[in-house]
């Protein structure tokens, strides 16, 4: 029997409509992406083995200069340098460091691109090791994913606490959990 007046259920169509018109508002209105989007299809860095001592200007730098292992000259700065960058992210040397860590990413600024000893809440790893990070597109564009190594360097680096020199950090007990659950 149908319903008439102020009482009367909306047809399904109508809930689906008014829930997407809902969720669409919102996120123009500066809803967080985080809160919406958990990173997914991450790749696996249980089997690398942990680099305990990393020099920032060598290692992390070394990848966002050149990341490519077969002789090639790719890197991040390819796109990611002084305006106007992508993203603007300007990660040549000199400056990468004071852009990303404790920095709130411009697409979101509910997410710091490096949190120092949390590589899990570091939208830098997530963009290099998720196909879908919490905002963007899987890092790099062009000539990526990263390796497994070059992913577990990174998250290293962030886990022993991202400083502008070289990590000296002792993991607990020789157990980290590296990388998302998958």
């Amino acid at each position: 029997m149908k319903k008439t007046g102020a009482t009367s259920p909306l047809p399904r169509w109508a809930i689906v409509a008014i829930a997407v018109a809902s969720a669409l508002g919102a996120s123009m209105l500066g809803r967080s992406a985080s809160q919406s989007v958990t990173p997914s299809g991450c790749t696996s860095i249980q089997n690398v083995p942990v680099t305990y001592s990393i020099t920032y200007g060598a290692a992390v730098q070394g990848l966002f200069d050149n990341f490519l292992t077969n002789g090639g000259t790719e890197g991040c700065v390819d796109c990611h340098t002084a305006p106007p960058s992508a993203g603007g992210l300007d990660l040549t040397d000199g400056v990468s460091w004071s852009n990303l860590v404790n920095v709130p990413s411009a697409a979101d600024a509910s997410l710091k691109y490096v949190v120092p000893n949390h590589p899990e809440q570091s939208l830098l790893f997530q963009k290099i090791n998720c196909d879908t990070p919490a905002v963007g597109h899987r890092m790099p564009l062009v000539d990526g994913p990263l390796s497994t190594e070059q992913q577990a360097l990174i998250y290293d680096w962030i886990a022993g606490g991202a400083p502008a020199l070289t990590t000296n950090t002792l993991f607990r007990d020789g157990f980290d959990i590296r990388g998302f659950d998958q």
